[in-house]
């Protein structure tokens, strides 16, 4: 995987003050300061560290994530998330931020310590001096060693399920298509409001797939290859719904007896080439949204049951 340019930069001039290590394969900074277990990576567009840590064994309340904020530097919002407390870090431009992320390391580690909060697994919460960083499906987890066995385990025994478990190309095929009718109908309505959205590709898209996944008990690539079919028929499905409600409406015709004399209405040269284009956008919308959202869900099934220590 090769990392974007900006985002190594700024892993690598804060790595080198701070002694954390680039993970490639994950996208973050990892590694421990000040006794405690870190990962910074990004999230919606911003740069996010992440901290598992405890006090008496609980997590921090709300009251703890609203005054940290207010004393860490270099931090916009602070949060608790799941097993781990996330400090979002503050800055634009790329000097910004990484001065507010080397700040917000200190700043962090320094503030949980000074509130009596330890370094902790962020499965069991006990604390251990035997926590490791692990990647656990594409995501960073900070683990003692018992309950990284578990969830190897637990894991290696799924994955063995799913290896053993025979494709229903028919029910596949059929969950598929449930999915794509579900993305024409809100390609349909987005048209009907005036726009064509990237959006309804990524419903188109993410359902699709979902739908040959759930029915077809996996997905191969024989099973991505049937939706992208069933996408690129439904897409057009949709334009002709589309074009048949606004040309039944302008003939004050049943929607079906519109549809029955629709191939009619398109005989219009200017009609037919309005229709092509429209039909064009549609497939470039769709696919700017659907072609994304099946590459994630697929690098998601591909690191799904990866399981193995970073640091």
């Amino acid at each position: 995987m090769v990392m974007n340019k900006t985002l190594n930069v700024i892993y690598e001039e804060v790595a080198e003050v701070t002694g954390l290590s680039i993970d490639e394969r994950t996208e973050t900074l990892v590694g421990v300061s000040n006794g405690y277990h870190l990962t910074i990576g990004m999230k919606d567009n911003a740069y996010v560290m992440y901290a598992s840590a405890r006090k008496n064994g609980s997590l921090p309340d709300k009251e703890f994530a609203k005054e940290a904020r207010k004393a860490i530097e270099g931090v916009r919002t602070v949060a608790i998330q799941g097993n781990n407390i996330a400090f979002w870090i503050a800055g634009a431009s790329k000097n910004k931020v990484i001065a507010n992320m080397i700040a917000a390391i200190k700043g962090a580690t320094d503030y949980l310590r000074a509130q009596g909060y330890e370094d902790a697994c962020e499965c069991c919460g006990k604390p251990s001096d035997r926590i490791n960083a692990y990647n656990i499906s594409g995501g960073i987890s900070f683990l003692c060693e018992d309950c990284y066995a578990k969830i190897n385990q637990s894991m290696r025994e799924a994955e063995f399920e799913e290896e053993n478990t025979e494709e229903n190309v028919l029910g596949g095929i059929a969950g598929a298509l449930c999915g794509s009718i579900i993305g024409a109908i809100v390609i349909v309505i987005v048209a009907r409001l005036g726009y064509v959205a990237a959006m309804s590709g990524v419903v188109m898209g993410v359902a699709t797939i979902y739908g040959y996944e759930k029915l077809g008990k996996k997905l191969s690539g024989r099973g991505v290859a049937i939706s992208a079919l069933l996408m690129i028929v439904m897409v057009f499905v949709a334009a002709v719904v589309e074009w048949n409600i606004m040309f039944s409406r302008e003939m004050e015709m049943d929607f079906f007896d519109g549809l029955g004399v629709f191939g009619t209405f398109l005989e219009n040269s200017e009609i037919k080439t309005d229709f092509a284009i429209s039909l064009l956008e549609s497939y470039v919308f769709t696919a700017l949204g659907a072609i994304p959202a099946v590459y994630s869900s697929l690098k998601k099934k591909r690191v799904a049951f990866d399981a193995y220590q970073i640091q």
